[in-house]
């Protein structure tokens, strides 16, 4: 009698990177002014919005392996992530990413009238272990 094998699935996490934006504009002009800055195609994300109550803007075309979703971190006085109540907005980069695509976002985001601060974020740190937007 042969013996059976267990085979383990191992299911392993989307990696993605998060940036922390504090800003004056709404989820509107901030998702206007990064697609001009950044050279991007946001779209309104229903999906995320139903599953969060939080709005979402998505771009899966820029970067077909890397979606990137801005997320409004405050709505109608609720707040997503109360540890970084400070915070406005997280922009969600989903996939494998190089460092320099994360420098150009932070640089480019950054130049935008009306951001007072973006900085990358600890996923750890809100304790997220997967992305929002999957690819």
């Amino acid at each position: 009698m042969a013996a059976s094998r267990k085979q383990k699935i191992v299911d392993e996490p989307t990696p993605f990177k998060l940036l922390a934006i504090a800003s004056s504009l709404s989820i509107s002009q901030m998702a206007w002014h990064a697609s001009q800055n950044c050279h991007l195609s946001f779209k309104q994300n229903t999906d995320i919005e139903e599953q969060l109550g939080f709005p979402a803007f998505t771009d899966r075309e820029t970067y077909s392996k890397n979606p990137i979703s801005l997320i409004g971190n405050k709505s109608n006085g609720k707040v997503l992530f109360p540890k970084i109540s400070n915070i406005d907005y997280i922009l969600e980069v989903t996939g494998e990413c190089d460092n320099q695509l994360v420098s150009e976002l932070l640089r480019n985001i950054r130049s935008i009238h009306g951001v007072q601060a973006v900085v990358e974020l600890d996923a750890k740190q809100i304790k997220r272990k997967e992305p929002f937007c999957t690819e």
